[in-house]
C-alpha cells in the first residue's frame, strides 16, 4: 500500500481569511490605542496645570498675597523657582515653537509654553488675576497689568489661574488671545478631544472645561474661545460684578473687539446672545461648527 507524504500548509483562502481578520482587528484597535494615548496626554496636561497652580499659590503667599503683575517678563520667570522643571510648562498636545517664551535661563527645546495666565476675558481689559493694562506713571509711556490681592477674589475655587492656550507670545488664557496660533475652523481640532481644555484654579485644584471656538473682530487671528456652558465664563473673573478696563489703546473703547464694556461676569451672556452659529464660510462674530 503506497502512502503519499503531503506537506502540511495553509490554503490561499485560509491565508486570506487570516489577513482579513487581522485587518479588521487593526481597524478596531488602532483608534482605541490613539484615544488611549490622547487620554494619557490630557491627564499629563491636567497634572501640569495642578503643579503650576500649586507654584502660583506659593508665590502669592511669598509676595504679600498679591498675584503677579504683567509687563516685565512672563509668568514662567516668576514661577520657575518654585517648580524647577521646565517640562511642567509644556502641554503634550501643543507643538508650536517659540524659544523666547522659556523662563530666563531655561531651554525648552524651542517648544512653546502650553499654559496661559488669566488676564481676564477680553484682551487687556483685565478682570482675571490682573487689572486692566495701564500706564506705569498713570499718564503715558510704558504699560503694565497690576496684580490683585487674594482678598479681591470673590470665589477662588471658581477663578481660573492658568490653563491650556495657543497664545504666543503673551501666554494668556484670555478668550480673545486663547487661539492665537490655532489654525482650525471647527471645534473638532481643539485640544483635548475636541475642546476639553485643562485649567488650574486660584484655590489650587485643576479640572477641564469644555470649550468652543468662534470668530470675532479684534481678537488675535480673529478667533476666540469660550466655555460651552456660558455661565462658566465667570471663571475668568476675580469679581464677576466688577467692570474692568484698560487705558489708552487697551481700553474697551479702543481694543477693536465688538463686545462692549460690561461687568466681568456678563461677557458670557452677551456672547451667547450676539454670536450665532457661523453660516457656511462665515468668519465674523459667530461660533464655529463642531
Amino acid at each position: 500500500m503506497n502512502v503519499l507524504n503531503k506537506r502540511a500548509g495553509f490554503t490561499l483562502i485560509e491565508l486570506l481569511v487570516v489577513i482579513a481578520i487581522i485587518a479588521i482587528l487593526a481597524a478596531i484597535l488602532f483608534p482605541v490605542f490613539a484615544q488611549a494615548r490622547e487620554k494619557a496626554r490630557a491627564i499629563s496636561c491636567l497634572s501640569n496645570c495642578k503643579q503650576i497652580g500649586t507654584a502660583f499659590y506659593m508665590y502669592v503667599q511669598d509676595y504679600d498675597e498679591t498675584t503677579m503683575n504683567m509687563g516685565n517678563g512672563d509668568y514662567t520667570d516668576r514661577l520657575y523657582p518654585y517648580i524647577k522643571n521646565e517640562q511642567v510648562f509644556l502641554c503634550p498636545d501643543r507643538s508650536d515653537t517659540q524659544a523666547e517664551e522659556a523662563p530666563d535661563g531655561v531651554t525648552l527645546t524651542n517648544r512653546s509654553i502650553g499654559y496661559g495666565y488669566n488676564w481676564g476675558p477680553i484682551q487687556r481689559r483685565g478682570g482675571g488675576l490682573v487689572l486692566g493694562q495701564q500706564y506705569v506713571n498713570g499718564v503715558s509711556g510704558p504699560k503694565y497689568l497690576p496684580g490683585i490681592s487674594l482678598a479681591a477674589m470673590v470665589a477662588p475655587a471658581q477663578l481660573v489661574a492658568f490653563g491650556d492656550t495657543y497664545d504666543t507670545p503673551r501666554i494668556t488664557c484670555s478668550f480673545t488671545f486663547l487661539l492665537c496660533t490655532w489654525g482650525g475652523t471647527n471645534n473638532g481640532t481643539l485640544r483635548h478631544s475636541g475642546g476639553h481644555f485643562n485649567f488650574g484654579f486660584a484655590d489650587g485644584h485643576a479640572k477641564n472645561v469644555y470649550m468652543r471656538a468662534g470668530w470675532v473682530a479684534g481678537a488675535e487671528a480673529g478667533r476666540f474661545a469660550v466655555p460651552r456652558s456660558l455661565d462658566q465664563a465667570s471663571y475668568w473673573c476675580a469679581d464677576p460684578t466688577q467692570t474692568y478696563d484698560g487705558q489708552g489703546s487697551n481700553s474697551a473703547a479702543s481694543d477693536g473687539v465688538p463686545i462692549p464694556l460690561l461687568p466681568c461676569g456678563q461677557y458670557g451672556a452677551y456672547i451667547g446672545a450676539n454670536f450665532p452659529p457661523c453660516p457656511p464660510g462665515g468668519t465674523s462674530n459667530c461660533m464655529m461648527p463642531d
